[in-house]
């Protein structure tokens, strides 16, 4: 009985979370209650505070979810190919996949909790890490020029968060890593490039 409980308990934290996601995608994190998500799950309010000790604590972990969802969805699509460009590519694609939820996690970034905050941060950093691995291997194969990685990859996290945090401008109704995606890659690539070299 106890086994069956902890399943429906697990499914329940899980719906909650989903729901929050589902929310904070449409609305931002401002504005997404916990009545709201309790409403949508079909439950009663209190029911999230079963799960989630506070407002704080549903909002980390959903940063949480949202930092685990791109993570993997980046480890899968750069799993096997090699060098700066490919894994541009995958970067692209998986912030396209989640750009509303990036994007509204980057626009409210400061009024989240600290440990959410830190939670943004080293998400960034493993994305940079990555992104330097690919660099380091265009530089050891020549196909890029011998620069200082941890510069470049901040390069790219500015560029890339500076259109995502003001696509209602850059892309208005649109997604900005569809419209401009590309152009960012082919920056990146000029910086780091040989003259002439082309990905």
């Amino acid at each position: 009985m106890a086994g069956i409980r902890d399943v429906q308990r697990a499914e329940t934290r899980q719906q909650i979370l989903q729901a929050g996601l589902q929310l904070v995608r449409q609305s931002g994190f401002g504005k997404t209650t916990t009545g709201e998500i309790a409403k949508l799950v079909g439950k009663a309010h209190g029911t999230v505070f079963v799960h989630f000790a506070n407002r704080d604590a549903l909002v980390i972990e959903l940063v949480k979810a949202i930092g685990t969802g791109l993570t993997e969805q980046l480890a899968h699509l750069s799993r096997g190919s090699a060098g700066l460009g490919a894994f541009l590519d995958a970067h692209l694609a998986v912030l396209a996949d989640q750009e509303a939820l990036y994007s509204a996690l980057l626009q409210e970034m400061s009024v989240l909790p600290a440990s959410a905050r830190a939670y943004v941060m080293a998400m960034q950093s493993g994305v940079s890490a990555r992104l330097g691995h690919a660099l380091q291997a265009d530089i050891d194969s020549g196909a890029a020029r011998p620069l200082d990685t941890v510069a470049v990859t901040n390069i790219w996290i500015a560029l890339t968060n500076h259109y995502l945090l003001n696509r209602d401008l850059f892309a208005p109704g649109e997604s900005v890593i569809a419209r401009h995606g590309q152009m960012l890659k082919s920056q990146l690539l000029t910086i780091v490039g040989r003259e002439g070299a082309h990905d």
